[in-house]
């Protein structure tokens, strides 16, 4: 999706959710954190991968939350993560906030829901790597 982006001519931000959260966090440290969710809302279109790889604590959800809020109807999201929208409360610490959250994201979303191998099996596998695929 990102690269059909840039091809297309928008301006394309990616962060592993991990690592947005921290940049937030050095943001609010410095008390810069609106100027830097400005700055990354400048792109036409901010990805954010891997979404509950590692649970947030309040804070982290807070400041991820403040990113969503203020990217909502302004610019566009694409979130990926491997937990489906009613476990989400598992690596987000409040209800209220996994429910305010998806309530932004999947207001205007298309949604995609896979399954089966992940991109990087499929490549590992043509290598001859990788587990055996299950019958």
């Amino acid at each position: 999706m990102g690269h059909a982006g840039v091809e297309a001519g928008f301006r394309v931000r990616y962060f592993a959710a991990a690592s947005l959260v921290e940049a937030l966090y050095r943001g609010l440290a410095d008390n810069s954190v609106g100027r830097l969710i400005e700055g990354l809302l400048r792109a036409d279109l901010v990805i954010v991968d891997d979404l509950g790889f590692a649970p947030l604590d309040d804070t982290g959800a807070q400041l991820l939350f403040r990113f969503v809020a203020a990217a909502y109807e302004r610019r566009s999201l694409g979130v990926a993560s491997h937990w489906p929208f009613e476990s989400w409360g598992r690596f987000l610490p409040e209800h209220t906030t996994a429910v305010a959250l998806l309530d932004r994201l999947l207001h205007h979303a298309v949604t995609v829901v896979t399954s089966g191998d992940s991109y990087r099996m499929k490549e590992a596998r043509t290598r001859g790597g990788g587990p055996t695929p299950r019958a």
